[in-house]
């Protein structure tokens, strides 16, 4: 092992807040001071620039990062022109940083659901023209959970590509009011978990197995529910399905460490999928940079990964999952670790 892929990493989770697309959320109506004092679902936006985020990133030694827009997209706009204008406009500005920084910045593209039909044209840009790492869906748009039908057009273009998707939680339709308590605290990690449910239980999983997903923040609470979820798959009204490959589905899919904190979620996630299946992320700049060492020394103090393991989940899986990485950096070993 060289000294390079030893501290190698590739952040699958950074999310870009660009000026304009602050503009368009208070315009929407999002609680706000001034475009640079924005809340959305109780959490303060943060301020971001290209340039303060590249001086950041390699100081927290993240070597290649792949960009995505965090909730809530571009679904306020509930799918009109707009929509479709404001998501050009952000895949396009990404592409722009990607471009003049080939070997630091990567994206998914962001699509203007529930707009179908644009959703597909912007997939074939993002993918086709601009050559994005693949495309940011939400676990709910407006209240439509992955795995609803209405999003099966998505889902089939992205399963006939074999395309990766980077899936970030969003709000809820509806959540109890807890003073204090923003909603990325507790019910984004819980929205993650009813969208891999819900993908679950409508089977949505299986008419489309070839898209590589990969969901934020360890997989919210799935690695201590999954098995209660699989069990529920076997009852007659479920479909009465066979517990193991259930189980094993919820397998399939990979997770990201992004504000994942202490050893009782790294060792559920070692047990749930192991090594293989998990990349790094950050979540810069929700997680704000001094908290950044912090956590990443947590990480480094759970004894349960080996060398071997913290090198999957710091860039080999992610050398698997996006290829062109691997032309990127020929020095690097990509080989079986």
């Amino acid at each position: 092992m060289t000294k390079a892929s030893n501290i190698f990493q590739v952040d699958v989770h950074t999310h870009p807040i660009p000026d304009f697309y602050k503009e368009a959320l208070v315009a929407a109506g999002y609680n706000a001071t001034s475009t640079g004092d924005v809340f959305v679902d109780g959490f303060r936006t943060p301020n971001f620039t290209i340039d303060s985020y590249l001086q950041e990133r390699i100081a927290d030694a993240y070597n290649y990062s792949i960009l995505s827009i965090t909730a809530p997209g571009v679904s306020f706009l509930k799918g009109n022109y707009q929509a479709a204008s404001l998501a050009r406009r952000l895949n396009d500005q990404m592409s722009t940083w990607a471009k003049e920084y080939p070997q630091q910045l990567g994206a998914f593209g962001i699509l203007p659901l529930p707009d179908t039909e644009a959703s597909l044209a912007e997939i074939k840009y993002c993918l086709d023209e601009l050559h994005f790492e693949g495309i940011g869906l939400y676990t709910n748009v407006n209240g439509a959970y992955l795995g609803d039908p209405s999003l099966d057009p998505i889902m089939e273009e992205l399963d006939r590509r074999g395309a990766t998707a980077f899936v970030h939680p969003a709000g809820p339709p509806q959540s109890p009011a807890l003073p204090g308590m923003s909603l990325p605290v507790i019910e984004y990690t819980f929205d993650t978990t009813r969208a891999i449910a819900n993908l679950l239980f409508t089977q949505t999983r299986r008419r489309y197995p070839n898209i590589n997903l990969i969901f934020s923040h360890g997989g919210g609470a799935l690695p201590f529910l999954a098995d209660r979820l699989a069990v529920q798959t076997t009852l007659p009204f479920q479909g009465g399905r066979n517990f193991n490959e259930s189980y094993a589905e919820l397998q399939t899919y990979y997770y990201d460490t992004a504000v994942t904190l202490g050893n009782p979620q790294f060792a559920a996630l070692k047990e749930f999928v192991g090594a293989d299946r998990l990349l790094t992320g950050s979540d810069y700049p929700y997680v704000p940079g001094p908290l950044v060492p912090w956590i990443q020394g947590r990480f480094a103090k759970y004894d349960g990964f080996t060398d071997q393991d913290r090198e999957k989940i710091g860039w080999r899986n992610a050398f698997k999952l996006f290829p062109g990485l691997a032309k990127k950096f020929p020095e690097l070993d990509s080989g079986p670790a």
